[in-house]
């Protein structure tokens, strides 16, 4: 599977209640922060991964995880 993000439960870990509360916070394009909330498949590019590291104090382990293959092995 590969790198995923965790957006949604970050974010809701640290106070957002949904979508609309991480774009505000994070100060994103709409666009970007309805994608990455709910699309755990999309990647953040490493602009967007610094604003919401800035936003939040967070590092990106925080709210990206590695999901091995299951096939693999």
């Amino acid at each position: 599977m590969g790198i995923v993000n965790a957006i949604k439960e970050f974010s809701k870990a640290q106070g957002c209640k949904n979508a609309y509360e991480f774009w505000k916070v994070t100060g994103l394009s709409q666009a970007t922060a309805y994608r990455l909330y709910n699309n755990p498949d999309a990647f953040p590019s490493k602009e967007t991964q610094e604003a919401i590291c800035s936003a939040f104090d967070a590092q990106p382990g925080d709210f990206l995880r590695y999901v091995p293959d299951e096939d693999k092995g």
